[in-house]
Parts: C-alpha cells; sequence; structure tokens
C-alpha cells in the first residue's frame, strides 16, 4: 500500500506541474507515513544525497559556462567552426552543430547551449533566409550534444546515484556517440540544405583558418584543460571543474575583459540558483531510491527480466527511455530510474559503463521531444514560432540521433573501446 501511495501521488503531482524535485520529497513523505517509518529518514537521506564530493564538480561547471555566456569566448567558437565548414551549403546549420559539440565538451549543459548559442545564432540562420522554424529545430536539436560530450553534468549526477561506475570512465564512453551524433545530425542538416538550396559563405583560406584558429584557441584550451587533466591523472572531476571556471574567469576577466566586477553577482546568482536545482534534485531522489530499495523491487523484477534476451531488454529499455524522456527532465528521470534500470542491467552482464552512456543519451534526446522537450520551449520564442513547428523542423535530426543511439546500443565496441584503452 505504501509503495502504491508513492506512485500514485507522483503521477498526480507529475501531471499537475508540481516541481519534480518537491514532488519526490512529498511522494516519499506519504510513503514513509503510510508504511509507518520515521519521518528524519527525509532529513537523513537527503543530506545524505547532497553530501557527495562529486557534486562540486556541477556548480565549477555552471560557472564556467555563465563565465562563457557572458564573454566573447563562444563568438569566437563559432568563428572558428565556420571557418572550416562554412563554405558547405547549410554552413550556419552546420556551425551551429559544430559548436554546440565544443560546447559541450566545456559546460556539459543542453540548457546553456541552447540559450547561449541560440540567442545570436538563431538571428543569423532567419537572416541567412533559413526558415524560422528550421533555424529553432536545429538549434533545439544540436544543443543535445552538451550532456552527451563530456564532461556532462547528467552523467555526473548518474555515476553518482547508482554507483558502480567511475565518472572518468563514462566520460570517455560518451565521446564516440556524441562525435557520430555530431556527424549524423550535420549529414540530415546537409542534404537538407541542399534540397531547400540554403546559402554557404566562400571559401576560406589557410591563413584566414590559422586566423580563426589563433583567436578561438583561449576556448579551445578548456577542453584540454578539463578532459586531459581527468584522463591525464592529474586531476579528479572535481578538481578539474574548479580550474576550468578559474581558467574562464581568468580569460574573462583580465585577458578578454568583456566580463566586468559588476557583472559577477548575476553570474554567481544563476550559478547557484541551477547548481541548487540540481543538487536538491539528487538529495530528494535519494529518499525515493531509498524506499524503492526497502520494497525491494529490483530484486523482484530482476528475475523476470532474467528470462528475456539481452537484445530485447535493451530494445524495450530504449523504447521505455524515449517515452519518459518526453514527459520528464533528464536529471529527475537519471535519478529516479537509474537506481532501478542499471542494476538489472548489470545482473544480465552488460557492461555498467555501456548501460551508463545508453540510458543518459535516451535521456537527453528526451530534451527534445514533444510534448515536454525543454529545448523546445526556449529556441521556440528565440525564432518567433511554435513548438510544434520546432519539433517539426528538428524531427529529422532527433531521428538520426535515435537511430545513432540503437547503433551504439548494439555495438558495445563503440562505446567501450576507448575507456579500455585507458584501463577502465
Amino acid at each position: 500500500m505504501a509503495l502504491l501511495a508513492l506512485i500514485i501521488c507522483f503521477v498526480l503531482l507529475l501531471l499537475i506541474g508540481f516541481p519534480i524535485a518537491f514532488n519526490l520529497i512529498l511522494s516519499s513523505i506519504v510513503y514513509l507515513l503510510i508504511g509507518d517509518y520515521p519521518l528524519t529518514l527525509v532529513s537523513q537521506r537527503m543530506f545524505q544525497g547532497m553530501n557527495g564530493f562529486a557534486l562540486l564538480a556541477v556548480p565549477f561547471f555552471i560557472l564556467t559556462g555563465q563565465l562563457m555566456v557572458k564573454g566573447s569566448l563562444l563568438k569566437s567558437l563559432t568563428d572558428f567552426v565556420n571557418a572550416f565548414v562554412g563554405h558547405v551549403r547549410g554552413a550556419l546549420a552546420l556551425v551551429t552543430v559544430g559548436t554546440c559539440l565544443f560546447m559541450g565538451a566545456i559546460v556539459g549543459l543542453a540548457v546553456a547551449a541552447t540559450a547561449s548559442l541560440g540567442s545570436f545564432l538563431i538571428p543569423m540562420m532567419k537572416e541567412e533566409g533559413y526558415s524560422a522554424g528550421y533555424a529553432s529545430g536545429v538549434m533545439a536539436s544540436a544543443s543535445l550534444l552538451g550532456p552527451i560530450m563530456p564532461p556532462s553534468v547528467l552523467m555526473i549526477i548518474y555515476c553518482i546515484s547508482v554507483g558502480r561506475t567511475s565518472i572518468a570512465g563514462i566520460f570517455l564512453a560518451s565521446i564516440v556517440p556524441a562525435v557520430m551524433i555530431a556527424l549524423a545530425q550535420m549529414l540530415v542538416i546537409y542534404f537538407l540544405a541542399r534540397k531547400r538550396n540554403y546559402p554557404c559563405h566562400e571559401t576560406g583560406d589557410w591563413p584566414e583558418k590559422w586566423r580563426q584558429f589563433r583567436k578561438a584557441c583561449p576556448a579551445l584550451m578548456l577542453p584540454v584543460i578539463i578532459l586531459g587533466g581527468i584522463f591525464g591523472g592529474i586531476f579528479t572531476v572535481t578538481e578539474a571543474s574548479a580550474a576550468a571556471a578559474a581558467y574562464a574567469f581568468f580569460l574573462s576577466m583580465f585577458v578578454m575583459k568583456d566580463v566586468k566586477w559588476s557583472d559577477l553577482p548575476s553570474i554567481f546568482m544563476e550559478t547557484a540558483l541551477t547548481s541548487g536545482l540540481v543538487i536538491m534534485l539528487a538529495g530528494s531522489a535519494t529518499i525515493t531510491a531509498w524506499a524503492i530499495s526497502n520494497e525491494q523491487i529490483i530484486q523482484t523484477v530482476s528475475g523476470p527480466m532474467s528470462q528475456i534476451p539481452v537484445w530485447l531488454f535493451l530494445f524495450l529499455l530504449n523504447i521505455l527511455l524515449l517515452i519518459n524522456g518526453m514527459f520528464m527532465d533528464d536529471y529527475a528521470s537519471v535519478i529516479v530510474l537509474g537506481p532501478i534500470l542499471a542494476p538489472i542491467a548489470w545482473a544480465m552482464g552488460i557492461d555498467p559503463l555501456q548501460i551508463g552512456v545508453i540510458i543518459c543519451v535516451n535521456l537527453v534526446i528526451g530534451l527534445a521531444t514533444p510534448p515536454f522537450g525543454i529545448t523546445l520551449f526556449v529556441t521556440s520564442p528565440m525564432a518567433g514560432v511554435t513548438i510544434e513547428q520546432t519539433a517539426k523542423e528538428g524531427l529529422p535530426m532527433i531521428l538520426i540521433s535515435i537511430l545513432v543511439l540503437f547503433l551504439v546500443t548494439y555495438v558495445p565496441a563503440l562505446t567501450l573501446w576507448l575507456p579500455r584503452m585507458f584501463g577502465y
């Protein structure tokens, strides 16, 4: 009865749009009251969920992104990508995907990439003759690369939630899927651009490419600091995030000089609000995870699931998570569903890094799928179109991303060869 009450309460509050973190807390309190468990478990479990050293990486990565958004680092990245692919038809849409890939290697947040890049790339695409819906759809789909390309805040939360999974290992495992999705989206954009006769830019000579590379070098050093430091054994993930934030602060304040002292309060406030939301989700979901563990749901489900073939389990898992992504936030989903699904997959012999990438990529794709894909809600007002128009124009890129997801699902070598090379 207690478990049934938790599920009913959670679904009802979800349907009326109750904030997911408070939903998890309230639903868990209902479970504890009906099950006659002490309410002190709420504070104990929440503290336990938020008291992780790895969670310190979240505010530092978010701060790095905020400093980049306020400064001119994003513009230098865009110009750098444009220098190499600008001569191809549909150049500006291709630049959007390429910049989102680099942005993901720095920040690891979809909404941050959407809000910052969309604010100047969507108007530029419209000016060059792209339809408003197409510009919005490209931006909404390309921004999914942020939480897939390491360092990914979503993957940090996943590893903390499920355990038994190395953060550095899953970062390495996600690089190939992220690049594959970016290339697949670029291929779709190229064919659509040729069909619709979208414009291209002049072919840049090598001196121009070299000039744009030098301009982008300060921004391109951020992925080197973050990923090189982690995989080279110099930093932990948390230390790498702090080093990246310090570098971005120095660059924006004293080298580029486009962030002023008066900008810092708003930057820190935005960082605190976003970090607080993510960390509160981690804490509130820990109570729900305890309730699920207490009811021995994983043990109950593992038995019947072990009787089906692994390929069928993975297929059903992908369908379930893609549907879930249409309705639930990726952070909340990974915290609630990760501790349930990952142990079942482990029991079936699926590698922890492989299942981690599958779960996270699934939930990220949900960010751009209607009816509640958050990137659709961010880009549509920027382009002045409806969410339906954005979803329709972004559909080819979402479908090709799902195709890559299934390829990654059934060819584990695509995700595992790089971690294995580094000993994970």
